[in-house]
């Protein structure tokens, strides 16, 4: 799960580290912010139709129950199989990329995001990987989703943090629920500048955070965000590729 709060670059990340784990594994990057609109641009497909509607809609879902979730999205044996989803459910990036979407919130008046809290939680409790395939979750901002237990069916938190303190704060609060819930856990601090990255590293360091990667201020990114078009990265890129490195998973 790829978390942190709002504006720390988390789908940019995710989008970035989808593309480069596609060349060893079998990738599935999941929507799970029920706000933001442009991540499927940013991979460079469209958008596939909610999970939430597979189910009947945001207001069905607490009312189903998860049970009755999981054999609705049943797909295997007691669990679910990202790429046995129908079609209109996942859309494909040209690097192959199996992109979902859990629900957005768009009409006035909807009610809160909290069942597509709920959703991710179950998906991702019941998910049935084969192997060589790896799923990544680009969150909402924020932390609510601990609240709600979502972090129990991943493996590990990366917490993306920005030049504020604020971000710091928030990733130290996921490390702790981390351990406490032995997952993995590690940290990148993103859109930084060599003096921003060694002020950030001793503050990290004083608030008993190990930095896993740094991933620098890259021109190319904010472009194309700003344009709305497929994310494209320069140095950030090699950034990345040293972070998942780290991480173990390259």
């Amino acid at each position: 799960m790829v978390c942190g709060k709002g504006g720390t670059g988390k789908s940019a990340l995710s989008v970035l580290m989808a593309r480069l784990l596609s060349d060893k594994y079998k990738v599935y990057l999941i929507d799970s912010d029920e706000s933001n609109e442009l991540l499927p641009k940013m991979l460079g497909t469209s958008s596939p139709r909610p999970l939430a509607e597979y189910l009947g809609g945001k207001q069905k879902i607490f009312k189903i129950g998860e049970i009755n979730i999981v054999k609705a999205l049943e797909t295997a044996s007691g669990g679910i199989k990202p790429g046995a989803l129908p079609e209109e459910y996942v859309s494909r990036s040209p690097e192959g990329i199996g992109l979902l979407t859990i629900g957005k919130v768009r009409k006035l008046g909807e009610g809160c995001a909290c069942p597509f809290n709920f959703l991710t939680k179950v998906f991702l409790k019941n998910l049935r990987l084969d192997e060589g395939e790896i799923v990544l979750v680009d969150t909402d901002a924020g932390i609510e989703h601990i609240g709600r237990g979502v972090e129990e069916g991943s493996d590990g938190v990366l917490a993306v943090a920005d030049p504020t303190v604020e971000s710091l704060t928030l990733a130290k609060i996921l490390k702790d629920n981390c351990e406490a819930g032995a997952k993995d856990f590690w940290l990148v601090l993103n859109k930084v500048t060599p003096e921003i990255s060694d002020i950030l590293k001793k503050m990290a360091k004083r608030m008993g955070l190990e930095v896993t990667g740094v991933v620098r201020y890259d021109p190319q990114i904010f472009r194309s965000s700003l344009q709305g078009s497929k994310l494209e990265a320069g140095e950030a890129l090699n950034d990345v590729k040293l972070l998942l490195e780290h991480m173990n998973l390259l």
